[in-house]
């Protein structure tokens, strides 16, 4: 049974889907027919087309946060998580790896939460998939608003190779048995510290990004950061209540909005950028680009974001 329990007593919540649930999200939201027969078919090749089709049609945003008045705001819920995903709006990390932890585990692969620290610890949530092409092997599937197009291996033993995935040219460098950095190569808009005040640690050209450790986690365990994350914009645990983005990949090509700056990738994998000033403006490229994101969720955040205040 999924538990419907708030995970706000930090109690364990166990979210579960159905085989015939998960079946069915993949069938008709990710558009990748038959999970059962594409498991015995090739369980490591659907897994990476799981993953290209979750970053192309569900988007990485936190306009529904936005949306809500402060005072209501609150870390998602399970039946709140799965409306998301499934109903195709997305939300940030949190919702998309708790959905997708389930998702994974309902089609049989064995599956455990990660934690990691983008300059904050403890806020942002990945899934790592055990024993998939070998005992002991570790891949991490990462969604989020950085393209990670395929479940990454974790079994190197100093570094990854390096991937080119839209936009974005990164790598996994070990730093201790059980963590890694994420590191990129990049100049472009979306890939930029958080917030002016932070910094990256650079070596040879290369960004430290992410921290990730590989430690087994409950996701009860993430709950005191992301109460930070959702209700707390004083703490700079992330920017997401204090700056409007929202992010996917449509034929695996980025389309974003960060702030007041619209980004598309052109066919060189660079971005085109444009900016948008009027409310009334936003909202035509939310109904064009994002159309999942309900309209009166878009008004409502920007309205309490102030973003045009001027805007009637």
């Amino acid at each position: 049974r999924c538990c419907t329990c708030l995970v706000s007593n930090a109690e364990r919540c166990v979210m579960t889907l159905s085989e015939a649930e998960a079946c069915t999200f993949i069938a008709d939201i990710l558009k990748l027919g038959d999970a059962r027969e594409k498991l015995i078919s090739n369980r490591v090749k659907f897994l990476d087309d799981l993953i290209k089709a979750h970053y192309s049609i569900v988007p990485f945003q936190n306009v529904t946060l936005l949306s809500q008045p402060v005072e209501e705001r609150h870390v998602p819920t399970w039946n709140e998580i799965k409306a998301a995903v499934m109903g195709g709006y997305g939300g940030l990390c949190y919702t998309l790896a708790g959905f997708m932890k389930a998702l994974l585990a309902a089609l049989g692969y064995n599956v455990h939460f990660a934690s990691a620290d983008i300059f904050y610890p403890n806020n942002h949530v990945t899934v790592i998939v055990n024993n998939l092409t070998f005992s002991g092997s570790l891949h991490m599937v990462d969604l989020s608003g950085y393209p990670t197009f395929e479940a990454i291996p974790l079994n190197f033993e100093k570094e990854s190779p390096e991937y080119n995935h839209s936009f974005l040219r990164y790598k996994f460098v070990r730093a201790a048995s059980n963590v890694i950095w994420r590191v990129h190569r990049t100049e472009l808009e979306l890939d930029r510290p958080l917030v002016p005040e932070q910094e990256y640690v650079t070596t040879d050209g290369w960004r430290r990004v992410c921290m990730i450790d590989l430690t087994p986690r409950e996701f009860s365990s993430f709950y005191g950061t992301m109460a930070i994350v959702y209700t707390r914009p004083e703490i700079n645990a992330t920017p997401f209540q204090k700056s409007y983005r929202a992010v996917w990949f449509p034929n695996l090509k980025l389309v974003a909005i960060k702030n007041y700056t619209f980004i598309i990738e052109n066919e060189e994998r660079k971005e085109d950028r444009s900016q948008i000033d009027t409310q009334e403006e936003m909202m035509a490229i939310m109904l064009a680009h994002f159309p999942s994101i309900l309209l009166p969720h878009v008004k409502r955040a920007l309205d309490q974001i102030r973003m045009f205040t001027s805007s009637t």
